[in-house]
């Protein structure tokens, strides 16, 4: 085939240069005889056509770009010839390839993730009419009354917009956090499993089928506890079942819920929220059944003005229907339904504030993401930060390239003489500036297929991960083609006008060394080293700035040890105990697991530390007067006797909660600095009184301790006012339903976990334990995104750096053979090597201190569009431009030394002989 193929391309491109030749011919033909006619003789006439005609050769090309078949074998041509170039420099075609490649792969790596969270639809019937009446971004639950814009909803307020709703085809509502549960599947051990509770029309809105048995319907939604079905992703059926088709009728025990499957969802479909892969899907009206003690169904207003918000409300549209129409319809059911609920009896105040709450209306043909906001915002950072590394490589390249057209310049002086127009030379060396770039864009998709990955699980939470599908989609093809392109129009543009520019007399009459000189080529490599400087200052000043951000998050003092703490979340409400039953299952869980070797103390607390739980209510302070809302509330936690000694928060004033604090004694609380110097500045707080409001009921608290800030939510807001009651006197008389153990042990924590879960099963089987984990893991996650960005963007500046010198030693290398005569007569007249090399590294200085000029300036302009992201530090942070500068000087100054170097090692005699 492949000889066969040479021979068709042989006869074609003979066939139509012979078609050509003859229409040539035919046009001097004609033009002599016309000038025959006009009286000259036969010689005369053709000699003065040809003149008036022109260089045949010329006419030819000019005719062959007017013809698809010539076209498209001047462009094989060109590619064969560009290979041609590049097999006979390797090296220069390598370090080109490479740059292109980490440039271009890291760019279409960042955008394959950002399409995944950001562009792409999900895989459901028609998704462009899918909405959402809440916030996709947002998850989790919520007790309390709301202002501003809900994020999410609870279930009676779903049903209520479900009833008014006209300008939507079905309306249904998914638990917004994707739950994790302890279940056992046909009597065997317990297992754990990530599911979420959805409405029974979940699948028929979305437009979903089974792959196998059935999936949820609207006819299934009869009442609370009535439809004990479960339908299985099919990925969980493959993993947990082998894919059996005799799973349906399996059982599942799931806290106080036996559930049976009913079908396996489609392949491929993994719910309405991005990142994620639930294992099973419950109905939702078995949330009662699924969490005992707990009814999240039914509200009443006649006991507590506070809602449990936890779901998500999915819509699709009707045809014909648009967003404006749905948010109108939207703003009037919702009003209706907040002041049915909060009656004018209210307080003034406290209605003003519920009637506040809206829905807004979004597109929801992406799905849900939580947090999307934030993976946007860290995305953009990163891809601006890869595409100034690949403009950075296109100007390396662009370098590369302009010397080897000065290098072939009487190559092209000579096929200018011999008839080459300067457009096909122009058009000659562009092709190969967009091979090249093309080649480095197919090696960049290969770094981008397994770096999109490696990135996913960068900015994975380390305990829930993303699940991503980051492939190679029409999206991120097109957008890597288009920066292919874009990377090889930039740095092939330059050097393809410099070539086809040559002077040809000028080139011709040059020859060997002489013909190197060109000082508009040098002029334009410094030009873009300059860039190249200012553009990696720029990289690695934001670099610094993430890192040191980094650093400060995790040696922000806590307040308390961190090391040696392990914590265990149980739930005693869904494991059956109520009221005071709860007190005596937790002392008896401490107990027990004191009694563990390695343990040195045990605690608990109803919020732990860093769990992602929090608790506020309004507060009075005895003397003091309120003049900002925000003073009007305060943090507050439930502790038992001893906690602060275990945990490692230093008691100031007072005392610690006690074993005399009981439930029919006096409350009391202890407080901490930050609530101390609000409400209490200059005077004593013990014995004062603060007054708690949890909902309908009002306690006052006689401050009894007074305890040291300690985080416990975020490690970068400032510290907020807390209070921690006695766990068994609890908020309105109530024990926590779910707490959270505090070990201190005396070695690794991580070691004790398998023993600590197996003592709390001892006590209860059924406790459901939510999580087990040290201090170093829960802070590690809370820091994870931070430590992505500094390092990747340390990687890339450290590449920037790179590419940067490796710029900067080119020029100063090309300008150092160029002027290998200059430099021979200066030390033939006595120069020395110093003097030499003080005259390459001064134009090194003028060089790096342009770049740094205008590095500093564009770092002192850009660095306010992340000082959202920083920590401990100012945008303009002096150690950090100062640290930065210094690296990128002595960078500079290493590579300008090299050339620098081989320049004092000129001999004289051999400079001189050779010019």
């Amino acid at each position: 085939m492949l000889w066969l193929n040479r021979v068709w391309n042989t006869l074609g491109s003979r066939n139509l240069q012979r078609e050509l030749d003859e229409e040539l011919r035919l046009h001097l033909e004609l033009r002599a005889e016309e000038l025959e006619r006009s009286g000259m003789s036969r010689n005369e006439a053709w000699a003065a056509a040809a003149r008036q005609f022109g260089n045949p050769t010329l006419q030819t090309e000019r005719m062959r770009t007017m013809d698809v078949a010539g076209w498209m074998e001047t462009l094989v041509n060109d590619l064969r010839y560009a290979g041609r170039q590049f097999l006979r420099s390797p090296g220069f075609s390598a370090i080109a390839i490479l740059s292109l490649a980490l440039g271009i792969g890291a760019n279409t790596a960042i955008f394959s993730v950002m399409s995944a969270i950001l562009l792409r639809n999900l895989p459901v019937h028609d998704p462009q009419q899918l909405v959402t009446l809440t916030d996709p971004s947002v998850s989790g639950m919520w007790t309390g009354i709301s202002d501003g814009e809900r994020a999410i909803i609870s279930y009676p307020e779903f049903l209520d917009l479900r009833s008014r709703l006209t300008t939507l085809s079905g309306l249904f509502a998914s638990q917004s956090s994707l739950e994790q549960w302890q279940v056992r599947v046909a009597g065997d051990q317990q297992e754990q499993v990530r599911g979420r509770m959805v409405t029974e029309d979940y699948f028929s809105v979305l437009g979903v089928e089974a792959l196998l048995g059935r999936v949820f319907n609207p006819q299934d939604a009869t009442g609370p506890g009535k439809d004990p079905f479960v339908v299985l992703s099919y990925d969980f059926w493959q993993r947990r079942f082998g894919g059996r088709p005799d799973v349906v009728g399996t059982l599942i025990k799931l806290n106080g819920a036996t559930l049976t499957v009913i079908g396996v969802a489609q392949r491929g479909f993994k719910g309405e929220s991005g990142g994620q892969n639930p294992d099973l899907w419950i109905p939702v009206l078995m949330q009662p059944f699924i969490d005992p003690g707990r009814d999240w169904l039914h509200e009443d207003p006649s006991k507590s003005l506070h809602k449990t918000t936890w779901l998500h409300a999915f819509g699709r549209l009707k045809p014909g229907a648009t967003l404006a129409a749905l948010q109108a319809e939207v703003d009037v059911a919702f009003k209706a339904m907040m002041e049915s609920f909060y009656p004018p009896t209210l307080p003034e105040e406290v209605r003003k504030q519920a009637l506040s709450q809206h829905l807004v209306v979004h597109d929801a043909r992406t799905g849900a993401f939580d947090n999307r906001d934030d993976f946007h915002k860290q995305l953009m950072i990163l891809l601006t930060v890869a595409g100034l590394v690949l403009l950075i490589a296109c100007a390396n390249v662009a370098n590369l390239l302009l010397a080897r057209a000065t290098a072939r310049r009487r190559e092209v002086a000579i096929r200018l003489s011999i008839g080459a127009s300067r457009r096909r030379l122009f058009r000659q060396f562009l092709t190969e500036s967009l091979t090249l770039s093309v080649i480095g864009g197919l090696a960049g998709l290969l770094i981008a297929f397994g770096g999109a990955r490696v990135l996913v699980r960068l900015i994975s939470d380390p305990l829930d991960p993303l699940i991503l599908a980051t492939g190679l989609d029409w999206r991120v093809l097109f957008f890597t083609l288009a920066v292919t392109l874009l990377t090889g129009m930039l740095f092939g543009l330059a050097p393809s006008l410099r070539a086809s520019r040559t002077d040809l007399n000028l080139s011709l009459r040059e020859s060997g060394h002489a013909a190197t000189q060109s000082p508009g080529r040098l002029n334009l490599a410094k030009g873009l080293v300059v860039g190249q400087v200012a553009l990696s200052l720029l990289l690695v000043i934001g670099a610094g700035l993430f890192l040191r951000t980094m650093w400060n998050l995790q040696s922000l003092p806590l307040g308390y040890p961190k090391e040696n703490l392990l914590q265990v979340s149980v739930d005693g409400l869904t494991a059956g105990y109520k009221d005071q039953q709860l007190s005596g299952f937790y002392r008896d869980v401490a107990d027990r697991l004191r009694t563990l070797p390695g343990v040195r103390g045990v605690t608990y607390s109803k919020l732990g530390l860093f769990s992602g739980g929090e608790s506020n209510t309004r507060v009075e302070a005895e003397g003091f007067s309120a003049q900002r809302d925000q003073d009007r509330h305060s943090r507050f936690d439930q502790v038992p006797p001893g906690y602060f000694s275990v945990v490692g928060i230093p008691l100031l004033l007072g005392r610690d909660i006690g074993l005399q604090d009981t439930a029919t004694s006096p409350r009391v609380c202890v407080v901490n600095e930050a609530l101390v110097k609000l409400y209490f500045a200059g005077r004593n707080p013990i014995g004062l009184h603060l007054t708690a409001n949890f909902g309908k009921d009002k306690q006052t608290l006689e401050i009894v301790g007074v305890v040291k800030n300690a985080r416990t939510i975020s490690l970068r807001m400032e510290i907020p006012q807390r209070f921690y009651l006695a766990v068994a006197q609890g908020t309105a008389g109530r024990i926590p339903d779910s707490i959270v153990f505090e070990l201190r042990t005396a070695g690794d924590p991580k070691a004790l976990e398998t023993q600590v879960k197996k003592a709390i099963m001892g006590v209860n089987p059924d406790a459901p334990i939510s999580f087990a984990l040290s201090m170093e893991e829960i802070l590690d996650e809370y820091t994870a995104s931070e430590k992505m960005i500094a390092r990747l963007c340390a990687i890339f500046g450290g590449l920037a750096l790179v590419l940067a010198a490796t710029g900067l030693y080119g020029v100063l290398s090309y300008g150092v053979a160029r002027r290998t005569n200059e430099i021979g007569i200066r030390m033939a007249l006595g120069a020395g090597r110093g003097s030499v090399v003080g005259m390459i590294l001064s134009e090194t200085g003028i060089l790096v201190t342009i770049g740094l000029v205008v590095g500093l300036s564009a770092a002192l302009a850009c660095t306010r569009l992340i000082a959202s992201q920083l920590y401990g530090l100012s945008k303009f942070d002096p150690v950090t431009f100062a640290a930065s500068t210094g690296i990128l000087c002595m960078v500079a100054l290493i590579a300008g030394y090299i050339p620098a170097a081989r320049a004092s090692r000129v001999d004289p005699v051999r400079a001189l002989r050779h010019e």
